[in-house]
């Protein structure tokens, strides 16, 4: 039947499993005579066998491979050590075992050593067995298959050998040799013989060889368990092909077979998890990614959070098949099937699978969280995947590795690695994990919920690791994978640019655990980069921004840059083929995951915290009206029922706070964050630098006038990350700062409050801010975090003071200073903590004579803060006490409306609010101008501040010592930072600091509205009797008086006399004491008189044109007569102030 034209047995199988594909190949019409057939398929023995698709892999002869036959490895070649991973080979049983999951090699197993297991012979080579070659590699085909030609072995085999009665038909129709044997050649045909028997027509069968046949097969085997099987099968043969002294020819044959046999193999195993359907499979169970899945899925990941070392525990569930993988196979098998696809087939293998995947997860119910164990077995699995290299290479082209057209809160749930990037510990997204934590937190010790915390941090590091080890293995895996994963960050970023909105409604973007775990991942990512002597800061490309398209900033708000030179600046660009280093790239990606993410959700947790804080005054008011609900119970109850809402409410706030900071303030993410905004820190001074040369070589201050243009156009929210993170640290979790870097954190705050380079203000008051707190005692920290290296750091004590003053005099020339009243307590603190350094106060002395001009508006600033803060302070104090007497007397209070009441205890409410603050603050800017008066009294005596201080003194003194004191007494002062004596101490103390200069006495003598000798008398004796002073200092302030009481005799005979026009201020209509001639207008005016006009505008008041200070014209031959009339003048002493012993 050489010439047989009617297709053959095993050609109408090929026909019908193509049929399935829709493909078909030509079937030879004429067949080739056996010595052809054996020549060919000897000459293809030997190749790896990987068809491009599904059909073809079913007809398609494998390519000749002449080097593999002389390049086999001889025994000598081989390693001395067995591979650390084996297949379990013909073990029946799976058991437990520990498979390191380390990098795979970044080569192919080389073409001169077989992959898979190896075992090196204990013996020597003279004590091996001598078995006839081709007769042990004929039998071992049969036993790699399970079949056999020959009815009695397997009858003898008790039909574990498959008798392939159906092939050997065929094959004696085709005249083959005989005996017919299970040769290499034979493989194609054997395994497609054996794959395409059918269980189930086998059982309907008359035919008893059928049925004997039938009963020898594995009960409900799979292809997939088969073909495993004789992978398994495979690898034992060539271990036992150790044990024989074949030849070196012979060793190269059986090399040649193996590769050809594993090839064969591992492509059927790859058809059959892209279509399970090809072949006959039982019925009742999972086939193809279904089986495979759980094999997968057996792999539990334990991560080390402080590592990175990464080991996966499997433990597979012994099957009933003796060809199922064990956790040991799996990598080894993965590998091989890697080899044996080239990557756009092996996407068509893996992507069944994955899509299963997270199928499989969706099912899951309820949705998987940190709390439970199904997390670390999905992740196990893809970092399982992953340590073979071509798959990882492959992930970012699959088109399950992100939806097209997704949307940003479909993002987590629509991408391939999004499910188990979004796990968290937030409230939002995982409700149960706060309610099993930390509920009822104010029930609950302390150390009961710190042990929560760090029970769920553990596990969040876990996480956090195995999310690295994922990402990175693609990263690492080829370059255009380490694209798609830039490009997937990129993409997550563009999708949720409206998270950087001030209010976001969480439904339109992705939720504050999927953001913050990938910011963690870049982190990783890009922390080799940031070692301690900033060896790459040059990597990262200044001009990223301006070539990139990764990230659009083209709507964010720019450091020093208006829109029109920013639309000059990036318009500008060229189209270049060179795309951004790695490093720039990780870089600016990093620092937009931080703004969107880390940095939002600290703002989502501190809006929690400001609704639990408005809660909680809303409780203590409902609480207040408990005694209106007596005797009414239908308002009683409804009261009950509000104040146990408001608990509750309070309650659930508290236990999400809770859950916030176990991810926010974990250690580890705290040091990751800090590094990083260390390193964007360090790489900002480097751009304004005017030598490039920071931090090797510190940069000098002060900067040039003129921002360099790369900087002036990057991103505000670089600060903003910077800013809001040290601020959000400084505050809820100071003991962080002490592991900060201090000197780049004070040498970027020193450098950035300079003027020109950072056009927010409220960034400039965040710099302040994070000084200010790391003031603040801590622990051992008696004096602040940063108080030691703030005390010695060369910028700091000489730049520190000056910049404060430049910083509080820019906020006040933008018209809105009011809005920064908040942080005029953060520069109190600093002055104050670096006021004891001499070389702080040496800065700021310096500063008054390097720019006596700004020095002066410094303090005309603080003058405005002081005057409010103690009119608020004392006007606040005087309504709390009035409303507290009105409610002392019950009989009168409860006479008044209810309407009436209820708008009282509003404005008591309002009051008690907004008191402390302002008491504290005017008590703080008093002891400032106390402190600074004692080394600096030239700005406080000019002509525009001393009316004003000396107003603004004599008025509050007035308040404190006069009548009115009694409307100050209030229950509780305490309560309300009310402190009088400490506040009159001050005051007093400001008078003595000043009272030997003639301007300031002059000032207080003129105050007709509040001074008087015996308002001063009294204070004088109060500051006795109440031991404020010491009796040496109340005479000082004793003195003072009398100076005063002398200066009013002078000033009375002066106003008797008649001033001469030309002497007169325009103006004001006072005697001029120092006439200037205005350059433009030519009008003669008092200096201290446009001095003031100029602190709020510099333009000449009589024409508005534009004028400096320092252009005005002085009038010395005015002056000299002005002088000359004062000297003519007499004087005459007041009446003598009483003794300080009479006091």
């Amino acid at each position: 039947m050489s010439e047989n034209t009617e297709l053959s047995d095993a050609d109408k199988i090929r026909l019908k499993r193509l049929a399935r594909l829709g493909t078909s190949t030509p079937v030879q019409q004429e067949k080739p005579s056996s010595e052809q057939e054996s020549a060919s398929a000897t000459a293809s023995s030997s190749a790896v066998h990987t068809p491009a698709s599904a059909g073809s892999r079913l007809l398609s002869t494998p390519p000749s491979n002449p080097a593999s036959s002389s390049t086999a490895p001889s025994p000598s070649t081989r390693p001395s050590k067995p591979a650390a991973s084996k297949p379990s080979g013909d073990s029946q049983s799976a058991k437990p075992s520990t498979l390191s999951l380390g990098k795979r090699p970044a080569s192919a197993t080389p073409v001169n050593e077989p992959v898979g297991p190896r075992v090196v012979p204990s013996k020597a080579a003279t004590h091996l067995s001598r078995v006839d070659y081709a007769q042990w590699q004929t039998r071992k085909v049969g036993d790699i298959f399970s079949v056999t030609f020959d009815r009695q072995k397997a009858q003898e085999s008790d039909w574990s050998l498959c008798w392939l009665k159906g092939l050997a038909e065929e094959l004696i129709e085709e005249n083959c040799p005989q005996p017919l044997e299970t040769t290499v050649d034979m493989a194609d045909r054997l395994l497609i013989a054996r794959l395409s028997l059918d269980p189930a027509s086998m059982a309907s069968s008359d035919d008893p060889d059928v049925l004997s046949v039938l009963v020898g097969l594995p009960t409900g085997e799979t292809i997939f368990e088969y073909l495993t099987g004789c992978w398994k099968r495979l690898y034992g043969a060539n271990r036992e092909s150790l044990k024989y002294s074949f030849s070196t020819e012979e060793r190269r044959s059986w090399a040649a077979a193996f590769d050809k046999l594993k090839g064969l193999i591992i492509s059927y195993c790859g058809m059959t998890l892209e279509d399970p359907t090809m072949f006959p499979q039982p019925q009742d169970k999972p086939v193809g990614p279904a089986e495979f899945l759980p094999l997968l899925l057996s792999v539990t990941a334990t991560s080390n959070p402080e590592g990175d070392q990464h080991t996966t525990s499997s433990q597979v569930a012994a099957s009933t098949s003796p060809g199922a993988l064990a956790g040991a196979d799996l990598l080894p098998f993965l590998n091989d099937l890697a080899i044996g696809f080239p990557s756009d087939t092996m996407a068509d293998v893996i992507t069944p699978t994955l899509s299963l995947f997270f199928q499989e997860w969706y099912k899951i119910t309820p949705t998987p969280d940190i709390m439970g164990a199904e997390w670390r077995r999905y992740i196990g699995a893809v970092n399982l995947l992953l340590q073979v290299k071509s798959i990882a290479a492959i992930l970012p082209t699959l088109t399950i590795w992100v939806a097209p057209d997704v949307t940003a809160p479909k993002l987590e749930w629509q991408s391939l690695l999004g499910p188990l990037t979004r796990l968290s510990v937030f409230p939002r997204e995982f409700p149960e994990i706060w309610k099993s934590y930390f509920s009822n937190p104010t029930e609950r010790k302390k150390e009961d919920i710190d042990a929560n915390k760090s029970n769920l941090r553990y596990t969040l590091g876990s996480l956090h690791t195995s999310l690295f080890n994922i990402y990175n293995s693609i990263v690492r895996a080829s370059p255009e994978s380490r694209e798609g994963v830039l490009d997937f960050f990129a993409l997550t970023i563009k999708l949720n640019e409206k998270r950087a909105g001030m209010r976001v409604d969480p439904r339109t973007v992705s939720s504050d655990g999927y953001m913050t775990n990938l910011s963690v991942v870049l982190l990783k990512l890009f922390e080799p980069v940031m070692d301690a002597q900033f060896s790459k800061i040059d990597k990262v490309d200044p001009a990223y921004y301006k070539y990139s398209k990764r990230v659009d900033i083209t709507e964010e708000t720019k450091i020093k840059g208006t829109k029109e030179e920013a639309d000059d600046y990036f318009g500008s660009v060229m189209q270049v083929d060179t795309k951004p280093n790695f490093i720039s790239d990780l870089f600016f990606l990093t620092n937009a995951f931080v703004h969107l993410g880390i940095v939002k959700t600290v703002a989502t947790r501190e809006r929690a915290e400001k609704n639990m804080s408005e809660i909680e005054k809303e409780l203590k008011r409902a609480e207040s009206q408990r005694a209106t609900w007596v005797g009414n119970p239908a308002m009683e109850t409804q009261g009950e029922a509000a104040v146990k809402k408001l608990k509750s409410d309070i309650a659930t706030l508290h236990a999400s706070i809770h859950a916030y900071d176990t991810q926010l303030l974990d250690p580890a993410m705290v040091r990751l964050t800090v590094s990083f905004l260390g390193y964007l820190m360090t790489w900002l001074i480097r751009m304004v630098d005017p030598v490039h040369k920071h931090p090797g070589t510190r940069i000098n201050l002060p900067l040039p006038a003129e921002a360099p243009l790369e900087f002036r156009m990057l991103p505000e929210y670089l600060f903003d990350n910077i800013t809001e993170y040290f601020d959000f640290l400084a505050r809820y979790h100071p003991d962080a700062l002490d592991d900060v870097d201090k000197d780049i954190v004070i040498t970027f705050v020193v450098t950035f409050l300079s003027p020109n380079y950072v056009n927010n203000p409220f960034l400039k008051a965040k710099l302040v801010s994070i000084l200010s707190y790391g003031l603040w005692p801590m622990g051992y920290w008696r004096k602040g975090a940063l108080f030691d290296r703030l005390s010695v750091h060369s910028l700091s004590t000489d730049y520190l003071m000056p910049t404060l003053i430049r910083f509080f005099i820019d906020v006040e020339s933008t018209g809105g200073h009011t809005q920064f009243w908040g942080e005029s307590r953060n520069i109190q603190r600093i002055f104050k903590s670096m006021w004891e350094n001499p070389l702080h106060r040496e800065a700021f002395v310096k500063a008054r004579h390097d720019d006596f001009d700004q020095f002066v508006r410094f303090i005309n600033m603080l003058m405005s803060d002081t005057t409010f803060h103690l009119e608020e302070s004392l006007t606040g104090m005087a309504k709390i006490s009035s409303i507290q007497n009105q409610k002392a007397d019950a009989d009168a209070w409860a006479a008044l409306p209810q309407n009436e009441r209820d708008d009282q205890e509003s404005q008591l409410r309002a009051a008690e609010s907004s008191a402390p603050f302002h008491t504290q603050m005017g008590l703080e800017n008093v002891k400032l101008i106390r402190d600074i008066t004692a080394t600096t009294k030239e700005p406080f005596v000019t002509a525009e501040i001393v009316d004003r201080l000396a107003a603004s003194l004599d008025e509050n003194l007035a308040v404190l010592v006069g009548p009115k004191i009694s409307e100050l007494k209030v229950a509780n002062p305490e309560k309300y930072s009310f402190k009088p004596k400490d506040l009159l101490a001050a005051i007093a103390q400001i008078y003595l600091n000043l009272g030997n200069e003639a301007e300031f006495i002059r000032a207080v003598a003129n105050d007709g509205r509040s001074y008087s000798k015996e308002l001063f008398e009294k204070f004088a004796r109060l500051l006795k009797n109440r031991a404020i002073m010491t009796d040496a200092e109340v005479a000082e302030v004793v003195s003072f008086t009398q100076k005063v009481e002398d200066m009013k005799a002078t000033i009375q005979i002066e106003d008797e006399r008649e001033v001469p026009d030309e002497f007169l201020d325009p103006l004001l209509s006072t005697l001029m004491k120092d006439p200037v001639i205005l350059p433009v207008s030519r009008v003669v005016i008092d200096r201290g008189t446009i001095r003031t006009v100029l602190l709020s505008k510099e333009v000449d008041p009589f024409n508005n044109v534009p004028l400096k200070y320092e252009e005005c014209i002085p009038d010395t031959e005015l002056k000299a007569k002005i002088d000359a009339w004062l000297a003519e003048g007499n004087t005459q002493k007041a009446a003598d102030v009483m003794d300080v012993d009479q006091l």
